[in-house]
């Protein structure tokens, strides 16, 4: 799910790796994705956006201005490797390779992937080589971009779930405190909502609310559209999240597989 993120080299703040998914926002104000406690960074500095494709970012008049690789400035193409200098903060961006003509289940491109950002959280001191050779070297675990995130604590599911909450504008739901009518869980057939790592939470006007651990993932959403004649709104849970609460309203005997969300294929265009 996690294609593309920022990796934060210098400065002063609590997270380290930043995913991106479509639109983040970078600014010392706290309502900002990347919140950076500087007073050489304005309020909101610049934002990162995808357009016809393409990974950019663009200076919302900052005072300080913006700079990729050492150049100041307006609006700029991210490729993966780029730094990008805000005040005293140095956010190196990476993004996956789009997948190769030899690579017909992008298995090798999501593996060199993974190599390449372990070089770079190397480089970056967020984890030692030691601890990226452990991960990469369990060979029960897949090599996914997430996984690794996961596996090295740079991330976890619940800051991921905030982040895709946050840049997808979409509601973020914790479940532990929530009583999911049988007549509501019941309309998406424990298969589908195996296989896709959702639940529906509520029908209101019409209208069937789905948390899911992947809001992008479109075929789930065209999935729980199919089985129910619904119109479905969506909302992103912790992952952990979905797996108790499965526990806690399906049969055992429908949960004796890891549950696996399925990759991000899809891109949102926006314009900056």
């Amino acid at each position: 799910m996690i294609r593309s993120c920022f990796i934060l080299e210098s400065g002063s703040t609590e997270k380290k790796v930043f995913p991106f998914y479509q639109r983040l926002t970078i600014g010392r104000h706290s309502s900002n994705d990347i919140t950076l406690a500087d007073r050489m960074v304005s309020k909101r500095h610049a934002v990162v956006g995808r357009v016809k494709g393409r990974i950019v970012v663009k200076d919302l008049g900052s005072r300080n201005g913006t700079l990729v690789n050492g150049e100041r400035v307006g609006k700029a193409v991210l490729t993966s490797g780029d730094r990008l200098k805000i005040g005293s903060a140095v956010l190196r961006f990476f993004k996956e390779d789009e997948r190769g003509k030899g690579d017909l289940d992008g298995s090798s491109t999501t593996s060199r992937g993974v190599q390449k950002l372990g070089e770079y959280l190397i480089e970056a001191g967020i984890v030692d080589e030691f601890t990226l050779l452990r991960v990469l070297g369990e060979e029960e675990k897949s090599q996914t971009i997430d996984q690794m995130l996961l596996d090295t604590g740079v991330l976890d599911d619940l800051n991921i779930a905030k982040s895709l909450a946050r840049q997808l504008k979409i509601p973020f739901l914790r479940l532990k405190d929530i009583e999911i009518p049988q007549e509501v869980y019941s309309l998406v057939p424990v298969g589908v909502a195996k296989t896709h790592l959702l639940l529906p939470i509520k029908v209101s006007e019409g209208k069937l609310l789905v948390a899911m651990a992947n809001p992008l993932d479109s075929d789930a959403i065209q999935a729980v559209r199919l089985v129910t004649r619904m119109k479905i709104e969506v909302a992103v849970a912790p992952r952990q999240d979905l797996l108790e609460t499965f526990v806690r309203i399906y049969p055992v005997e429908f949960l004796d597989q890891v549950l696996q969300g399925a990759p991000d294929d899809d891109e949102v265009t926006i314009e900056l």
